[in-house]
């Protein structure tokens, strides 16, 4: 089971993701998202589409991609206090991400490295860019290659 960042989901539909997050997420097909995710992705494709960086084909397969995903959404109410506390240092959105994978205990995958440097994280916080992998078990302790089961 990971907790599954709109940044990586959208690297991964919109075939930008690097060969190490690729095979993670088919390596471990269960992937758990906050009640927002949908949106949030939603938001960043149609961005991608209106600045001309996503065709109209490109948009609605993601689109499609995203209805069909085998996402196990999980309610951010019962998860509330703890993004009130990583709020001093991260987005609601993204402290919710963070609040879901610790109280499931297990690993956050993203695309987005400033996750890393959000002081107090309790959860594996794994990056990855197509360019740079990095792994990180908080914002203190960082790895240069990426946790493999």
């Amino acid at each position: 089971m990971i907790v599954l960042d709109a940044s990586a989901w959208i690297d991964i539909a919109r075939a930008r993701a690097s060969q190490a997050l690729s095979d993670l997420v088919v390596s471990d097909p269960h992937w758990v998202v906050p009640e927002h995710f949908a949106l949030e992705v939603l938001s960043a494709l149609r961005g991608a589409h209106l600045g001309g960086d996503l065709d109209q084909l490109g948009f609605a397969r993601a689109v499609r991609d995203l209805a069909d995903s085998p996402l196990d959404v999980w309610p951010t109410t019962p998860l509330i206090p703890r993004i009130v506390q990583l709020t001093h240092d991260a987005t609601t959105y993204d402290a919710s991400y963070v609040a879901l994978a610790e109280g499931l205990g297990c690993r956050l995958i993203t695309a987005d490295a400033k996750f890393a440097r959000i002081p107090g994280i309790r959860c594996p916080v794994l990056t990855f860019s197509a360019d740079q992998i990095s792994a990180g078990m908080t914002s203190r302790s960082k790895s240069s290659t990426p946790e493999r089961s």
